[in-house]
């Protein structure tokens, strides 16, 4: 029964208090008793209250019973507390104060009944509750609208709940690979029967999960799987892209955020269940999200994701607008196998990152974009022998003409009279080497170090030694070139939209960095466009009002990586394939992904 008063003090509070100064000791609180008491209803309830299961049963009739349902009954309220009172009247009526973890009260009434032998207390549900029969069991759960789904800017699904079914196989089934592999090719054509021996195999004679199939997937192949022995097949749900040919790197990201956005409207129930049926204690509704909106772009992101998969050594690329809105991220298979590279992943730059270094050079007057500079295709600085990319000679030429064509040997030489935090402090304006808190979003953008005249500064004006920086951290520093110099800030969720919702408020960065000079800008995006026309990512050419940066960086020991990055209109956006040895595979990714139909769909 639902009582609405309010809760009253307990009638043993005294001793309570006394019981609570004279248990403290070295002895587990579970053992602690009240041999003073001559009430044993009045010790299991105090018992109770203070969460000793094993001192309650004590004072029941039946110990061992008690104390398992008692552990029972924690076990399934969670983290409602309970306190038990009994009421005046000398007749072992009680009133039970259930608090809800939101801190929601609710009351009911019932009668603690003594074994007519023993007097001690006989256990039952109606203790708490006096119309719980007694097989009741109290269960207290959260609920939520796990309905409500992740959408794009302009409304399309990204992630959704959605029903699968789990396919698991055990030692028995390792003779049956080949008719597993070939019942579901028609859906996931990847697998192989290796791939599924070694899957079980792995598991250690344990039975192991092999795919999850959505339910469209699952209809194509039922018939094909039901068929073969001994395969497990269970029914559940998550929250997943709305395609399996649509990977997005930010999914644990964004159902972390959808998780804490439906935590923080959900509602409860605490029921009292029986044969009998089931009785509502209390409850209260979840509030109705009706979707969460990113910044995302799904015709983009599709596009991303369709240059990626068409590069089979590891490729991440990411676009973020002028305004910090994170567009596409993508990365291919075999990318996702080291994790998510594209927003965490550190490499050397390379080339890529000489946009710094001529942003320092040209913000501290050391030279202008027609400054006559050499651009030998070897060179000795302070001791470090740095080559062009096979060596070639330019001689003297304008400064604009050695950037598109990305001399190396010129970088060196502009990089001599800076200052030790001249990169450092460049990279930063355009965010390269800040960190970002932003909801629902994991990134590391790089970081740039101080440097002293000497080869470690001639490494790091060409994007080696000890600077690094994902693609997130590149796509950042092109989108703040976009943003007339002044560092974006990234952002991925916009506003979580019912009657609770919000907008998502300002970001944070741990550092606000003052913006690069007009003029810096200015000469940087011609030069960008430059390379584009007539330089080193001459293959884009045909692609109007494109400007951006070739990269290859060494890496020491295998291939070296591939970059290209650029300004596309004002998206930023960067394109990586790890080892591709040189950057025309990353200039191909960012070529299929431009050539694309996404335009703003």
């Amino acid at each position: 029964m639902f009582v609405q008063k309010k809760s009253r003090l307990n009638t043993i509070a005294s001793r309570q208090a006394v019981a609570a100064l004279l248990c403290v000791s070295a002895l587990s609180l579970n053992a602690c008793s009240f041999p003073w008491s001559k009430d044993p209803v009045e010790d299991f309830i105090q018992a109770l209250n203070e969460a000793y299961a094993t001192t309650a049963a004590k004072h029941s009739s039946d110990p061992g019973a008690t104390a398992e349902a008692l552990q029972q009954l924690r076990d399934n309220i969670g983290d409602t507390k309970l306190h038990v009172s009994l009421l005046p009247g000398g007749e072992n009526r009680t009133e039970t104060t259930w608090t809800v973890p939101s801190g929601e009260e609710l009351k009911t009434t019932g009668t603690a009944e003594r074994d007519p032998d023993s007097g001690l207390v006989k256990w039952s549900p109606a203790l708490l509750d006096e119309a719980a029969p007694t097989d009741t069991t109290f269960l207290y759960s959260t609920d939520r609208r796990v309905e409500t789904p992740v959408v794009d800017r302009s409304g399309n699904k990204l992630l959704s709940w959605t029903q699968v079914t789990v396919i698991s196989a055990g030692p028995a089934q390792l003779g049956q690979a080949e008719q597993i592999a070939h019942a579901v090719s028609e859906v996931l054509p990847d697998v192989t029967p290796q791939w599924i021996e070694e899957r079980i195999n792995a598991a250690g004679g344990e039975s192991t999960a092999l795919f999850s199939l959505r339910s469209r997937d699952m209809d194509t192949v039922r018939a094909r799987l039901q068929s073969i022995d001994g395969l497990s097949m269970r029914e559940e749900s998550r929250l997943l892209s709305n395609s399996r040919e649509l990977s997005i790197p930010l999914d644990q990201g964004l159902s972390d955020y959808w998780m804490e956005a439906l935590e923080k409207g959900a509602g409860w129930s605490l029921r009292a269940v029986s044969e009998q049926g089931e009785e509502i204690l209390g409850s209260a509704a979840p509030e109705h999200i009706v979707r969460i909106t990113t910044t995302l772009h799904l015709p983009m992101q599709a596009a991303a994701q369709r240059a990626v998969d068409a590069e089979s050594k590891p490729a991440a690329f990411v676009a973020i607008g002028s305004g910090g809105d994170i567009l596409a991220v993508a990365q291919n298979a075999a990318a996702s196998e080291q994790g998510s590279i594209a927003l965490t992943g550190l490499f050397p730059p390379g080339s890529t990152f000489k946009t710094v270094t001529t942003a320092g050079a040209l913000t501290s007057g050391t030279v202008g974009p027609d400054d006559i500079v050499e651009c030998p295709g070897t060179a000795e600085i302070d001791g470090r022998i740095i080559p062009n990319d096979n060596n070639f000679d330019l001689g003297k030429v304008p400064m604009h003409t050695a950037f598109a064509q990305s001399c190396n040997t010129t970088q060196g030489f502009i990089s001599q009279s800076f200052a030790p935090e001249t990169m450092r402090d460049t990279a930063l304006s355009l965010g390269l080497g800040v960190d970002f808190d932003s909801p629902g979003l994991t990134t590391v953008t790089g970081s740039v170090p101080l440097t002293s005249p000497g080869a470690a500064r001639v490494e790091a004006a060409i994007g080696q030694g000890e600077v690094l920086s994902s693609p997130f951290g590149l796509a950042l520093m092109e989108a703040s070139l976009a943003n007339n110099g002044t560092m974006a800030l990234p952002r991925l969720i916009t506003s979580v939209d019912g009657p609770g919702g919000f907008e998502v408020g300002a970001l944070e960065a741990d550092h606000q960095p003052a913006p690069l000079p007009e003029h810096t800008v200015e000469s940087l995006r011609s030069m960008m466009k430059e390379t584009v026309t007539t330089g080193s990512a001459k293959t884009l050419s045909d692609i109007p009002d494109l400007g951006g940066k070739t990269g290859t960086a060494e890496t020491g020991s295998g291939g070296a990586h591939g970059w290209f990055t650029g300004i596309a209109g004002d998206v930023g956006f960067a394109s990586f394939v790890e080892n591709g040895d040189s950057s025309p595979p990353a200039i191909a990714i960012a070529g299929t992904w431009l050539r694309d139909d996404w335009r703003w769909k």
